[in-house]
């Protein structure tokens, strides 16, 4: 019999459920990838079948519910809750995705208010909400996170969201409660947005045996690597540039943006500028993002390097020009520009005159030259050119 398990972080409780369909009782394949579906959108699922694609949970208790969603929170914070899923399940083989897939199988996780909650289970309002299943031996389910049972100022909390987002799933992949905080399926605190790599003791009655473990303890990784699997190498990661676009002009200080894509986590994305010789800035968080870049007044064409490296060191980099201060010239100046046709070497690249490789324009060739470049601010100095707060440069997004 498959039980209920519902969670405000500090206990749980446990309802008998209804036996499900043979659909769900099919064992789940340990060494396929998990799809989750994170669903922030509204939702009504409805009380019949156990079939996440079909919007449908068989339990007792439930009673259809017209979910609101992850109500009020942004685009970004719906990616920044995809990017610390993926980043506490990078040992196992878990897909995360917040567009549904196209078939199954697939988890579903939905996002509800208190209200919803009422509507759905009643009784005392709990953070997370799961089927229970004991070695994910039912395979794929709908969990609840109900974000109106925190209290208001942790509605858009992007990292307590998650970790009662991965408490709920944790019952349909078989883990339980353990007693104690700083793990995912025990009660919150700073450090919990992780899951446990030994045996603790489960908090209450244990209905489950867990890899690893005596009776009535859990060890939550072993747990996931033995009924999901390990993550499998899915290639290099993708880069997508945001801002600014190759080619543009900027000014100082401005920011650069990226997007990196993969489907797991443990990502981390590093920003140089080719030929100043200065380190990387390494920026380990979602987003991707380096904010007041000040490489002084111009002008100068320089190139912006971002390299991304993924969780099994797959390593992949794009250059982005730009024009620092109007430093790219205009093409067919008559200045500058190879083959202006007069022969008089005018045009030649190294005259100097239009701002062309080697004719001391570029960033490189302006080191130490006074030709502006270098600019007066925190005084973190590489060669005649200021990269400004390499430290401060990349935004954080926990303080």
């Amino acid at each position: 019999m498959r039980t209920l398990t519902w969670s405000t972080g500090i206990g749980s409780l446990v309802v008998p459920a209804l036996l499900l369909g043979v659909f769900a009782l099919t064992p789940a394949s340990a060494a396929a990838s998990r799809v989750v579906f994170v669903n922030t959108e509204p939702v009504t699922i409805e009380a019949g079948t156990n079939d996440p694609a079909a919007d449908s949970v068989s339990v007792n208790g439930y009673t259809q519910t017209d979910f609101d969603g992850w109500v009020g929170a942004t685009d970004e914070q719906k990616q920044d809750l995809l990017a610390l899923l993926k980043d506490v399940s990078v040992p196992f083989d878990i897909i995360y995705t917040l567009e549904r897939p196209a078939m199954g199988p697939y988890d579903m996780v939905v996002f509800g208010s208190a209200e919803d909650h009422m509507s759905s289970f009643g009784g005392t309002c709990s953070v997370q909400v799961g089927l229970s299943d004991c070695g994910d031996a039912s395979g794929v389910s709908i969990a609840f996170a109900y974000w109106g049972c925190l209290t208001m100022d942790l509605h858009l909390d992007t990292e307590r969201v998650a970790f009662h987002t991965l408490g709920a799933l944790g019952y349909g992949w078989g883990l339980e409660n353990i007693a104690g905080n700083g793990q995912v399926m025990s009660s919150w605190s700073n450090s919990a947005l992780k899951f446990g790599e030994a045996c603790a003791n489960i908090n209450g009655g244990s209905s489950c045996a867990h890899e690893g473990c005596e009776m009535g303890q859990q060890n939550s990784s072993a747990d996931l690597i033995a009924n999901l699997g390990a993550r499998v190498d899915d290639g290099p990661p993708e880069i997508v540039v945001i801002e600014p676009q190759p080619g543009a002009d900027v000014t100082s200080p401005f920011d650069v943006v990226v997007e990196v894509n993969d489907g797991f986590g443990g990502i981390t994305a590093q920003l140089e500028v080719v030929g100043l010789g200065a380190p990387p800035v390494v920026d380990a968080e979602y987003p991707y993002r380096w904010n007041s870049l000040d490489l002084g007044a111009g002008p100068s064409a320089l190139t912006l390097l971002v390299t991304a490296t993924d969780a099994d060191g797959n390593e992949v980099s794009t250059e982005i020009p730009v024009c620092l201060g109007g430093g790219c010239p205009e093409p067919g100046d008559g200045d500058g520009d190879t083959g202006d046709g007069d022969g008089d070497g005018d045009g030649d690249t190294g005259d100097g005159d239009g701002g062309e490789t080697g004719g001391g324009d570029t960033a490189a060739a302006d080191a130490g030259d006074g030709k502006g470049c270098a600019v007066e601010q925190r005084g973190v100095g590489f060669g005649g050119l200021l990269l400004v707060g390499l430290v401060g440069l990349v935004r954080r997004r926990r303080g």
